[in-house]
């Protein structure tokens, strides 16, 4: 027989209203799907935060597979309708034990062992089979203590204030490094850019070309009151050079320096159009490892416009 397993994790400031420490989501014949909190057996499911969800009694992987991802549908349904958030860990790193460790630690341990994983999983029924996740590694910056003190007796030397679009950015841009996932991290960086942007008027033939626009649109008798108004209101962003332009020439004023082996406008563009596929629902979703990339490069980008004089008199 197979069964399934999909674990996922709850926000530490939330819980769920179950005091039991097991949860039969259903059942039918030999198969049953039970919510269980992962790892300690006996906490009740209100006091976890990371559970998983067990399908047993499948007569295929197949079977076992398609009803997991159904099970993941319900639960998603489920905590949507009480106002609850599940992470199922499609985004966050990959922390994958190899099979030369799980066989050492079932040696190790006297029993089966078998990776922790995002995602359902497909298994044989074993008895006393274990799931570990290997150690999640997390690299730490930390600049010289003589470059800290360098960069600290120029900034007081300097006194740069910032203006209130450049306060809101470092927020922004702080908000990121605390973010789980490489996506909000990406979307957190490119919004701390837009906040510094400042779109210049289009040409004056560009500008007049969108007002005659604008007008005719004012003046057609086909269309209702709203939908000359929601026209007429789009039109009017066309004024303007749009974000893509404000950036590319705000990235400018970073050269020659280069992210990602890229010069500032392209890494720019290329920041933008990912942001564009993440927030628009493009199926599939970019791959998490190129996200996690780029916002590593996005992160000293974004740094590097905040900086100020700095970034030119204090040398990397």
């Amino acid at each position: 027989m197979y069964c399934f397993r999909l674990p996922f994790a709850m926000p530490s400031q939330t819980q769920l209203g179950l005091h039991e420490n097991q949860f039969l989501l259903g059942s039918e014949g030999e198969r049953q799907v039970w919510l269980k909190p992962f790892g300690d057996a006996d906490q009740r499911l209100c006091d976890a935060t990371n559970f998983v969800i067990r399908g047993e009694g499948y007569a295929t992987q197949d079977d076992a597979a398609r009803d997991g991802e159904r099970w993941r549908d319900v639960i998603t349904r489920a905590f949507a309708r009480v106002h609850l958030a599940a992470d199922f860990g499609d985004r966050q790193p990959v922390n994958l034990l190899t099979k030369a460790g799980e066989e050492w630690l079932s040696r190790l341990m006297g029993h089966p062992v078998s990776a922790h994983l995002a995602g359902v999983t497909v298994f044989e029924d074993q008895p006393d089979l274990r799931f570990v996740a290997a150690p999640s590694l997390e690299g730490r910056k930390r600049p010289s203590e003589e470059r800290n003190r360098l960069v600290f007796m120029q900034a007081a030397r300097r006194h740069d204030p910032l203006d209130s679009s450049e306060r809101l950015a470092f927020d922004l841009y702080s908000g990121s490094f605390f973010q789980p996932s490489a996506d909000s991290r990406l979307l957190m960086l490119t919004m701390a850019i837009e906040t510094l942007l400042v779109r210049e008027p289009r040409s004056d033939v560009a500008r007049a070309h969108v007002t005659a626009i604008m007008e005719a649109t004012k003046a057609n008798p086909d269309l209702t009151h709203s939908e000359r108004n929601s026209l007429r209101g789009s039109l009017k962003e066309l004024l303007d050079e749009s974000i893509g332009q404000a950036g590319k020439r705000l990235a400018r004023t970073l050269e020659p320096r280069t992210y990602a082996g890229q010069a500032p406008d392209a890494f720019f563009s290329r920041c933008y159009t990912m942001r564009s596929e993440l927030t628009h629902g493009n199926v599939p979703r970019p791959n998490r490892r190129d996200v996690d990339a780029l916002a590593a490069s996005l992160e000293l980008f974004v740094a590097d416009l905040l900086a100020g004089r700095l970034l030119t008199e204090i040398p990397d």
